[in-house]
């Protein structure tokens, strides 16, 4: 009898032993199939033409010739014209502060920047293109388009 009992001890601790170890391979197998697979994203791996990594805030600037964050690189212009989204700004970048022979616009809804080229000498303070007149004027710059409508307005850093 007592070689009984031992054997059908030995048989249930078998039998709970291999239900435990089914039971987490079950369970296992369902957090496998349900968690979903994530990938780190690849960190700078949104390089532009230029290798600027747009997801950083950077462009590229014909002027500068260099990768820039225009709001730390340009001089902020706030839309002030009735027809204009007054939640985005406009931005003016210069090559340096002692450079200023060309200015580059960066604008909602152009394609590509618009560069402005000085008018007159070296201390003239108006840019021009077809599109575009950029003035300064004490500490303000103003923007106006060709049919000379102020569009925006933003003071010297």
């Amino acid at each position: 009898m007592s070689k009984n009992v031992l054997l059908i001890s030995i048989a249930i601790c078998f039998c709970s032993c291999t239900q435990t170890v089914v039971k987490k391979e079950a369970q296992q197998a369902v957090k496998t199939e349900t968690a979903p697979t994530i990938e780190a994203p690849n960190v700078g791996g949104d390089r532009d033409r230029h290798s600027c990594i747009t997801s950083a805030g950077y462009q590229w600037s014909v002027v500068k010739n260099e990768c820039i964050r225009i709001f730390e690189s340009g001089i902020r212009l706030n839309a002030v014209a009735a027809n204009l989204d007054k939640t985005f700004a406009g931005y003016a970048v210069f090559k340096s502060d002692t450079d200023k022979a060309q200015a580059e616009l960066f604008l909602v809804g152009e394609k590509r920047p618009p560069i402005l080229t000085r008018i007159g000498k070296d201390d003239s303070n108006i840019w021009k293109n077809d599109a575009y007149t950029l003035t300064l004027n004490k500490d303000t710059y103003s923007l106006e388009d060709s049919k000379k409508t102020l569009l925006y307005q933003g003071k010297v850093k």
